[in-house]
């Protein structure tokens, strides 16, 4: 059977010609109209400047030189000199105002994009693998930023170039001018053979570059497993197919490009010998001057120049297109949960499952009409074989999802009325694998680089974490590896409970705490749950019934529904799943 869906599709092209596409790129630059106005006023001043030049150079030849009046020669000079540091200083300037502009735009974006990202649920993450949301996140936007400090500028540059000197050249002499551009017709039927085959090599070498980045980030963060059970091999393989398909992907993008602009030079070589025989002609027929024919001889530079790089910065501007569409897919992906406007949660705390059940995406219902309600100061135990539903019902209490049937109510509200802020700040979990960052262990507890050490030492003495703490080199400041490589997996459960101590919570999640380490671990970790109970409300998920005696109250989860309930006494008397489970434990 098929799996879900997944959230975002590499293969999506995106016209040179969509104009949603494009107002939508343009309204970025909502924000910043002045200095997108001041770039704009730049680049129209700034590219008209090199076509004055020619005009000076015929004036020069046809006038001082023809007439040997070398005396009148130095105003031309200085005219030129004007020209080239006026030309110079607003190149300078344009750089600039773009290249802010562009920063600017993307840092916005990418914080926006950041912070959405922040509200998804958990069903998202599951479905869309990690590599491929870097790629969006690093490599297309910076496509974008490409966009706007390069691409956008140059590309219209180029195209105000040829437009002026295409004006200039019909101005100063139309039959020269129509002499020149009879290969225009040809230059633009293969342009766009070109550009139509590169945009979809790039829309294909932008799929296989974040289907390479997700294979890389999930075989590299599994390198263990896949070691251990000797599928190095097989990994190297399927790499070296993706590697091999980029490779020559690229490879067909390149042999594009070396068909395309040998025959463009060759096309350009082609229109100067068309103008130097026209020219040539109309010289000796007196139908032009000299100074004219040297002017139109740079002037068609100016125009086949721009023309020449404009196919290269029109695919460049593509690749960004397609790059903008899956940022934007992105940005319009729809995966956030429904965010209330409460913004505290009730005292005394209550939380209530009415007859929840739940489904994940194209799959059975794993929960099955829940029911059961705890109230401030309980500590309240959920155990049953796996695949029960254990796991499941923390990630609704945690709002990961929400039902899909019933209601997880906190007070007399549901769960979706609250808002993150005051969902997060209040609630806490301790999942079975920690996740600690590269950062010092105060850091890590408090999960913010303001902590206050105090009330982080305070915790970890409350959990007996204080102890190996302070006989690190630096104590709490001692840096950690990647994900807490440098600790044992006892002590990451500690920093991982002195973390939800420093949240100061009204609800404590624990989501098999224990399942991952030693007896005399767990009798550390025992121990400073002991206390937390007394003094958080509780739900805890466990698999060892030893762990959750002291509970007051412990529901028993069969296939997605709570079939008993009651103390750790209780439910021996009722002599039935869980008694089961007791003995099977105690006596094996």
């Amino acid at each position: 059977m098929a799996g879900p869906s997944p959230y975002l599709h590499e293969d999506k092209p995106a016209s040179f010609l969509d104009r949603k596409l494009w107002v939508r790129i343009m309204s970025l630059a909502a924000n910043k109209k002045g200095l997108a106005f001041f770039a704009l006023g730049l680049l129209l001043t700034s590219e008209i400047l090199p076509l004055l030049q020619p005009r000076l150079l015929r004036g020069l030849i046809d006038g001082p030189i023809k007439n040997r009046h070398f005396q009148d020669m130095p105003p031309y000079l200085l005219a030129f000199a004007a020209l080239a540091v006026s030309g110079g200083l607003l190149e300078y300037l344009r750089a600039f105002a773009s290249q802010r502009l562009g920063l600017d735009i993307i840092n916005e974006l990418r914080i926006r994009l950041f912070h959405k990202l922040q509200g998804f649920h958990m069903d998202f993450f599951n479905r869309t693998p990690v590599g491929r949301l870097m790629t969006r996140l690093g490599n297309d936007v910076d496509s974008l930023n490409s966009m706007f400090t390069e691409g956008l500028i140059e590309l219209s540059g180029a195209l105000l170039m040829i437009v002026y000197a295409v004006i200039f050249m019909f101005f100063l002499d139309w039959k020269l001018a129509l002499a020149s551009l009879a290969v225009l017709p040809f230059m633009i039927l293969v342009t766009s053979i070109f550009r139509e085959n590169v945009r979809r090599s790039n829309t294909k070498i932008r799929g296989l570059l974040a289907e390479q980045n997700s294979l890389m980030q999930e075989s590299l963060s599994g390198v263990h497993i896949v070691r251990i059970f000797g599928r190095s091999a097989d990994m190297e393989q399927k790499f070296d197919k993706v590697n091999s398909d980029t490779r020559d992907a690229w490879f067909e993008n390149v042999r594009y490009y070396s068909y395309y602009f040998p025959f463009l030079n060759s096309l350009t070589e082609f229109s100067l010998v068309l103008l130097y025989f026209c020219g040539a002609y109309m010289f000796y027929g007196h139908h032009t001057s000299l100074g004219t024919l040297v002017a139109f001889s740079w002037y068609t530079g100016l125009f086949f120049r721009p023309l020449r790089e404009i196919s290269d910065k029109v695919t460049a501007l593509q690749s960004a297109l397609a790059a903008a569409e899956r940022v934007f897919t992105l940005y319009d992906t729809e995966a956030s949960l429904p965010e209330g406007n409460l913004t505290a949660l009730p005292s005394p705390f209550h939380l209530r499952f009415d007859k929840v059940s739940f489904a994940y995406p194209t799959g059975p219902e794993v929960l099955r009409e829940v029911s059961f309600d705890i109230r401030e100061g309980e500590s309240v135990a959920v155990v049953g074989a796996t695949g029960s539903g254990k796991s499941t019902l923390i990630s609704l209490c945690s709002k990961f999802y929400l039902p899909t049937r019933g209601q997880v109510l906190v007070g007399d509200k549901p769960i979706e009325a609250y808002s993150e802020t005051a969902l997060r700040g209040r609630m806490a979990l301790i999942p079975q694998d920690v996740h600690l960052f590269a950062e010092s262990i105060a850091f890590n507890v408090a999960l913010s680089p303001d902590f206050d050490l105090s009330r982080v030492e305070e915790v970890c003495r409350h959990v007996r974490a204080h102890e190996f703490i302070s006989s690190l080199p630096q104590g709490y400041l001692t840096p950690l590896r990647q994900r807490g490589e440098n600790l044992s997996a006892g002590q990451r459960q500690l920093l991982a409970l002195a973390r939800a101590l420093y949240q100061q919570p009204k609800l404590l999640l624990l989501d098999e705490a224990t399942a991952s380490v030693d007896t005399e671990t767990e009798g550390l970790i025992q121990e400073a749950l002991g206390k937390v109970l007394k003094e958080v409300t509780t739900i805890v998920v466990a698999h060892r019934l030893s762990t959750i005696k002291n509970a007051d109250r412990i529901l028993v989860m069969h296939k997605g529904q709570i079939r008993e309930e009651g103390s750790h006494a209780d439910l021996l008397a009722m002599n039935g799943i869980y008694a089961k489970l007791y003995q099977l434990q105690s006596f094996g």
